[in-house]
């Protein structure tokens, strides 16, 4: 049996392990699976566009859940939204991002075009003072704004601030409150993304990105570029991951620990820049998913019209890649409230119902964090309840000289699909056409043909909770020619 190594559309097509391509496939600790199937969350849909949502935790340990869309703020409570908006509301443009960080008990909000915003029980308001800002984060008693726009300094795309120290409404710079601001202007370019990276922050441009370094009056902060020309998409292609931040970049992807940005998308990097529209790439919305261990990026695919309608995936422990089709508005954490054994009869129909969910599920929790998703319909999913349709395309398997008789697929489950299917693929030459062989269908574990060729690949189709994690190649040499 060879091990499965992932996505990787990058690698030659003869590489042991590698899914040449893959749909609906993620990667685990123990090998590939299906990805969960959507299951709609008891909230209303969402009247307008999802631009941005958020979990947070207060002090008190009170969750509180928020939802931007143009013109509005909604707080979850009780499976209904409630409007938080500021009096008058608000008037985002078309590209304008609701951006959320927690300070305490104060949940801030930004969106471009408004001052902060901040809520600590019920609506949001502006901070008096404050700028309005592209991005937000929160590091060393501070929150921090990047690419700002102030009544005192106009609007400058390259400017940090620095709220007080401890105190988020203030935001009048003084050296005693250590309220401050500055510009980044050694390399050219907006900031497009800032993220706290323990306790210091991190800013990227598109091509260059600086570590900020809390070092106290006069400097306040302190900033370092760090070398070589990297830098992010956006905010959101931006994924903390808690140790390190892992990025997408102009042309690839990366992980940075506050060292140094070191390259991660060998295996899909090419793939990604072919697939993604290029006019949207600035739309990529990134989600770490903490219970599995894996980081989405939804994007615009380059048969989109700027829906977000793709995903890769990677898995952060085991550096393995997978993608998923889907169509999204925005991902986000979801805090479950756990389930009783009094509401099973009403939340499920049968007792194969209940079994599709794992029981380490965040779903059966109350805190349990659990990854989600507001869909094209503005409805809340989360992802949990059963797997996908998904396939995966081997690796070629052959020689140059030799034909060889493929006569089974033998495939290592670690949860086994209800059925399955096999379409097979040759070619006489590797990087000639491939031609479309015959199909095989899913029996006790393997897939019998028989089908001669130089060359050989398979697309295995599963429908259930398929977990893979190795395949065995059957072949019988024919003869040279």
């Amino acid at each position: 049996m060879i091990p499965l190594i992932g996505f990787a559309p990058d690698l030659p097509p003869t590489t042991p392990g590698a899914l040449l391509d893959c749909e609906n496939v993620v990667p685990t600790l123990r090998g590939f699976r299906a990805a969960h199937q959507l299951t709609p969350a008891d909230f209303p849909a969402i009247a307008d566009e999802v631009r941005g949502a958020v979990s947070v935790l207060r002090l008190d340990n009170q969750r509180r859940f928020f939802v931007g869309t143009p013109d509005a703020l909604y707080e979850g409570v009780s499976d209904s939204w409630l409007d938080r908006s500021r009096s008058g509301g608000y008037s985002g443009g078309a590209e304008n991002r609701w951006r959320f960080a927690q300070f305490g008990n104060a949940t801030l909000a930004t969106n471009t075009a408004d001052p902060i915003q901040v809520s600590t029980s019920a609506e949001f308001e502006d901070i008096p003072g404050a700028p309005a800002a592209r991005i937000i984060t929160v590091a060393s008693g501070f929150v921090m704004a990047f690419a700002t726009t102030h009544q005192d300094n106009g609007d400058n795309p390259d400017m940090w601030w620095c709220s007080a120290l401890y105190n988020h409404m203030d935001w009048t710079p003084d050296i005693a409150t250590q309220c401050a601001n500055g510009r980044l202007i050694d390399t050219p370019g907006e900031i497009r993304a800032g993220k706290a990276l323990g306790a210091h922050v991190v800013a990227y441009k598109a091509s260059s990105m600086y570590l900020g370094q809390y070092v106290g009056p006069p400097i306040i902060w302190s900033w370092q570029q760090v070398p070589g020309e990297i830098g992010a998409l956006s905010q959101e292609s931006v994924v903390d991951i808690d140790t390190a931040h892992v990025f997408i970049g102009l042309d690839d992807f990366w992980i940075y620990d506050g060292s140094r940005p070191v390259s991660i998308g060998a295996p899909v990097r090419e793939w990604f820049f072919k697939t993604a529209h290029p006019s949207y790439l600035h739309r990529t919305l990134g989600y770490f998913d903490r219970f599995a261990g894996i980081v989405y990026w939804y994007f615009a695919s380059n048969q989109s019209t700027g829906e977000l309608d793709s995903c890769v995936c990677y898995n952060v422990k085991t550096q393995r890649w997978g993608k998923v089709t889907r169509s999204i508005q925005a991902p986000v954490e979801y805090i479950a409230s756990g389930v009783t054994y009094d509401e099973l009869g009403d939340l499920y129909d049968t007792y194969d119902d209940i079994a599709s969910i794992s029981y380490d599920s965040p779903e059966w929790f109350a805190g349990g964090e659990q990854a989600a998703v507001f869909g094209t319909d503005g409805q809340l999913y989360l992802l949990g309840a059963g797997g996908m349709p998904c396939s995966m395309t081997l690796w070629e398997v052959g020689d140059d000289s030799q034909y060889t008789t493929l006569s089974r697929v033998r495939a290592r489950f670690i949860s086994a699909p209800d059925s399955g299917g096999l379409q097979a693929y040759y070619r006489a030459v590797q990087g000639g056409p491939l031609s479309v062989g015959p199909t095989a269908t899913y029996q006790d574990g393997k897939f019998d043909l028989l089908w001669s060729a130089r060359w050989h690949r398979v697309r295995l189709n599963f429908a259930g909770q398929a977990e893979v994690a190795a395949v065995n190649f059957e072949l019988v040499p024919d003869g040279t020619r």
